[in-house]
C-alpha cells in the first residue's frame, strides 16, 4: 500500500478514536503518525521512531485575539485542546521522554519570564503565524524569553526552533545559565523589529558549561541597519568562566551587530564555527568572529564578513584570535571582503 494510503488509514483510526480521553490511545496515535512521517522522509527505523518520540503537546497563546488555549480545562494533546502557556506545558513533560511542544498564536502570554526550560529531552517548536512570520516571543520586562538554568547534573537534549525571539535591554533573547548538553537552537530569529529588542541573541553566561550545542540556520539582527534591535552581540560567551566544548555554530546570518557577531572569550575548546555570513556592524577588529585567549583546538572555516559594498568601508580584520600566537586554533578559508584572510 502506498505511504499516502497508510496515512489515510492512520487518520481514519484516529477519527474513530477521536472521542477517547485515554492518554495512552492518543499517545499511540501520535507515535504511529510521527513514525509514518519518518518513513515518508526516508527514515524507516521503527525502533528509532518508537524510542525518540514522547508525548506531543500544543500551546495556543491567543495572540490572534480569537482563540486561546486553557491550562486548567484542556489536556494539550490536540490543537483544539491546547494549553495556554509553554510554562505549563513544560510541567506536563517528563525528562528523558522526548516530549514535543508545538506553539502557535504565541506572543507574551506566559505568566512570568524567562521561560525556564528545566526538563531534559524536550522540544519546543514554534509554528508559523497565519501571516507567514515565525511564532513571536516577546518577554514582559527586562529579561530573556528562554533560560537554560543552572541545575545539578545539567540539562540534556533541549531543542528550540521556529521562533522570532526578543529580549530585555540588558539580557539575551536566550540565556544559557547552567550546564546544557546537546542544546539545539535552529531556524530562529533574534532581535527582529517585530519581536522587540534584546542585548544579545544567545548569551552563554559566566559559569555555564555546555557540550555538543548546535546553533544553526538562525538570523541575528543588530540595531545598526534599521531593521534589527540587538544592541551588542549575536552569540556571546563573554566571561572566561563560560565553558563550551565540541559545540557547532554554522550556517547563521548576522546583520549589523554593534559589538560583534560571534564573540567567544570563554573557555572554548574543540568547537566548529563554519559557513556563517556576517554583515559587520562597525569597522572594528574582530567585529565578525572574536576568539579569546582561552580557546584551543577550534575549527573556524569558510565564514564570510563584509561591511558595505566597498572594501574601503571595511578595512579592519573582522576575524580575531587573541591567542593566535599559540597557534591553537585552525582558521580555514575565511573571507573578508573578497579576500581570504588569517585572523588578527
Amino acid at each position: 500500500m502506498p505511504i499516502g494510503g497508510l496515512g489515510s488509514v492512520v487518520k481514519a483510526i484516529y477519527n474513530l478514536l477521536s472521542g477517547t480521553t485515554n492518554p495512552d490511545v492518543v499517545a499511540l496515535y501520535n507515535n504511529l503518525y510521527l513514525q509514518l512521517e519518518g518513513v515518508k522522509m526516508g527514515s524507516s527505523s521503527k525502533q528509532f521512531a518508537r524510542n525518540q518520540v514522547g508525548k506531543v503537546y500544543f500551546v495556543n497563546g491567543g495572540a490572534d485575539g480569537v482563540t486561546t488555549g486553557n491550562n486548567a480545562a484542556n489536556d494539550g494533546l490536540t490543537p483544539a485542546n491546547a494549553f495556554l502557556t509553554i510554562t505549563y506545558a513544560l510541567t506536563q513533560c517528563v525528562a528523558g521522554r522526548n516530549d514535543y511542544i508545538y506553539c502557535f498564536n504565541v506572543y507574551n502570554q506566559e505568566p512570568a519570564y524567562p521561560i525556564v526550560v528545566n526538563v531534559s529531552h524536550v522540544h519546543i517548536i514554534g509554528a508559523g503565524n497565519p501571516d507567514g512570520h515565525q511564532a513571536l516571543m516577546v518577554p514582559v520586562g527586562n529579561t530573556a524569553v528562554f533560560e537554560i538554568p543552572l541545575v545539578g547534573g545539567g540539562i540534556t537534549g533541549i531543542e528550540i526552533a521556529g521562533f522570532n525571539i526578543g529580549g530585555g535591554a540588558a539580557h539575551g533573547c536566550i540565556e544559557v545559565d547552567g550546564a546544557a548538553y546537546g542544546l539545539w537552537i535552529h531556524n530562529c530569529s533574534f532581535g527582529h523589529a517585530y519581536a522587540g529588542g534584546g542585548q544579545d541573541g544567545i548569551w552563554y553566561i559566566a559559569n555555564s558549561c555546555c557540550q555538543s550545542n548546535i546553533v544553526e540556520d538562525c538570523w541575528f539582527w543588530g540595531n545598526l541597519d534599521g531593521q534589527g534591535l540587538l544592541t551588542q552581540f549575536g552569540i556571546t560567551a563573554p566571561a572566561a568562566t563560560a565553558h563550551l566544548r565540541q559545540c557547532t555554530i554554522r550556517n547563521n546570518y548576522f546583520s549589523k551587530l554593534p559589538n560583534g557577531a560571534i564573540s567567544l572569550l570563554g573557555d572554548v575548546d574543540n568547537c566548529v564555527i563554519a559557513h556563517n555570513l556576517i554583515g559587520v556592524g562597525t569597522d572594528a577588529l574582530g567585529d565578525g568572529i572574536d576568539i579569546g585567549a582561552f580557546a584551543t583546538g577550534n575549527l573556524i572555516a569558510h565564514n564570510s564578513a563584509m561591511r558595505g559594498r566597498a572594501a574601503a568601508a571595511s578595512t579592519q580584520n573582522p576575524f580575531q584570535d587573541i591567542g593566535v600566537a599559540n597557534n591553537d586554533n585552525d582558521w580555514v578559508c575565511n573571507q573578508h571582503n573578497i579576500t581570504m584572510v588569517e585572523p588578527a
